[in-house]
């Protein structure tokens, strides 16, 4: 009995400590991307899945600056563009994204 309450617990403690990766929440229709270039939780209440969303996010952000700073033009702008691109990926992958009425379709 001993032995299987401690197989156990380690097996929680791994599963707790699994780092989900943005394909894998994509699979799962966890999160989806958005119009206006970010990505965001389907369903909210995970945490896991807000921290990766955030995680995303920030990479994203940083990224969108840059060309937006290289291109001398405003953030907005690249916000825009890369969100339509990936939307119409996540569309054509089958994988969650929201609509102009701000509604998940996939």
């Amino acid at each position: 009995m001993k032995r299987i309450t401690l197989t156990l617990m380690a097996l929680l403690v791994s599963l707790s400590s699994w780092a989900m990766d943005l394909d894998s929440a994509k699979e799962m229709g966890l999160v989806g991307e958005a119009l206006n270039g970010y990505l965001a939780p389907v369903v909210a209440g995970n945490s896991d899945v807000e921290a990766l969303v955030a995680e995303i996010n920030n990479k994203r952000k940083s990224a969108y600056m840059k060309i937006a700073s290289k291109q001398n033009t405003e953030l907005v702008n690249i916000e825009k563009i890369a969100g339509e691109k990936l939307v119409k990926k996540a569309q054509a992958e089958g994988h969650y994204y929201m609509n102009v009425s701000a509604q998940w379709q996939n």
